[in-house]
């Protein structure tokens, strides 16, 4: 015997059109919220990356141009008094081996590359010369210190549009070292 056939109830083929359309709907809603989301996380996840790498800059302008005081001690100051302008350092002074691009081992690797143009530069101004220093000859070593803040900007610095200004970002970070002893007067 074959099996019966049950016909359903007059105006149900269109109730059931009507649900389906309707979860179809929910569904689509759902998946348009989800790339949504998605496309914000990536976003935000770009605009992290840019903010980091800006600040690994400014970062490596700082620590580049607390090596040189170190280095250059006593003619330090007098360096930085006979640069145009004076007290300015960056990026060109320092070479750009201290932003190491390579892709096998290098600082920042080739993501900073992709990113755009890093640049930094750091403002350099006396802020104390001591003579009193516990442990030294008062009145015949010195110890200077400096006040730098270094300025880094990666990618482009006035973005035209929309996507220049996703890739571009700047930072700014401040630090004090003390060079000496060296003879007063230096």
């Amino acid at each position: 015997m074959p099996p019966e056939e049950v016909t359903p109830p007059a105006g149900s083929k269109g109730l059931v059109l009507v649900m389906t359309l309707l979860m179809i709907s929910v569904l689509t809603l759902l998946a348009g919220g989800a790339v949504m989301r998605t496309a914000m996380n990536l976003r935000d996840g770009g605009a992290q990356r840019v903010s980091q790498a800006a600040y690994r800059v400014s970062e490596t302008g700082t620590y580049a141009s607390v090596a040189l005081a170190a280095q250059m001690q006593a003619s330090f100051r007098e360096y930085l008094s006979n640069r145009n302008p004076p007290g300015i350092l960056t990026l060109a002074d320092m070479g750009d081996a201290v932003l190491d691009l390579s892709t096998a081992g290098g600082s920042f690797g080739q993501e900073l590359g992709d990113i755009g143009a890093p640049s930094f530069t750091s403002v350099v101004t006396t802020t104390d010369q001591s003579t009193a220093v516990p442990g030294f000859d008062a009145a015949r070593y010195c110890f200077t210190t400096f006040r730098i803040e270094t300025t880094a900007q990666v990618g482009v610095a006035a973005p035209a549009n929309q996507q220049q200004a996703a890739v571009s970002g700047q930072t700014a970070i401040a630090a004090h070292v003390t060079v000496g002893p060296s003879l007063c007067g230096n």
